[in-house]
């Protein structure tokens, strides 16, 4: 979405410069208002980029069908079974069953192969490796009905920019605890 921010901004600046040279004859006339019109344009979808960035990172609460002794340490499970790249887990951090709360950090390394080239004009590669933090904090909730609300936070840390290098870890962390707890429906409230 933040792409398309950014398009939407360039669209508009080279528009309006394109536009005001044509009608005052004067080629840098259209720079400012461009500027100005271009951010006026691009404001409103950067903000709904970031919310909808929010929403995935911090989800609204789901409530299922079952205990909350079940759900808790079933997802207790998931975290200590889980891997990633080359055997990279989960460190439950706080595993409270009174509170319900479980906190979890995930550090893991990137590597990838970057393309440069040297003084002398050839392409060389050589392996680059990254760091990456994934912290969650899962609220665990009984309600009145029998069954379990359950709330997921997560906050990615990453070297380099690309922000959003822990979403694939995020998006199948988040479809496993649905799929153990079984059929979910949106809670309305956000805080468990």
């Amino acid at each position: 979405m933040a792409i398309v921010a950014i398009a939407v901004g360039v669209f508009v600046f080279l528009l309006t410069g394109a536009m005001t040279s044509e009608l005052t004859h004067d080629t840098g006339a259209g720079i400012v208002p461009g500027i100005i019109l271009g951010i006026m344009a691009a404001v409103p979808l950067f903000k709904l980029a970031a919310q909808e960035r929010s929403n995935f990172l911090h989800p609204a609460p789901r409530e299922y069908n079952l205990p909350a002794k079940i759900a808790f340490a079933k997802i207790r499970d998931i975290l200590a079974e889980t891997t990633y790249n080359y055997g990279d887990k989960w460190h439950v951090v706080t595993a409270d069953t009174q509170s319900g709360r479980i906190t979890a950090h995930l550090r893991f390394t990137d590597e990838f192969n970057r393309i440069e080239g040297d003084a002398r004009g050839n392409i060389r590669t050589h392996k680059e490796r990254l760091q990456r933090l994934l912290a969650l904090d899962i609220q665990i909730r009984a309600t009145d009905r029998g069954g379990t609300v359950v709330q997921l936070d997560f906050s990615p840390t990453v070297e380099g920019v690309n922000y959003a290098a822990c979403d694939s870890i995020v998006s199948a962390f988040s479809r496993s605890v649905d799929q153990s707890l079984g059929n979910s429906a949106v809670n309305s409230s956000r805080t468990p």
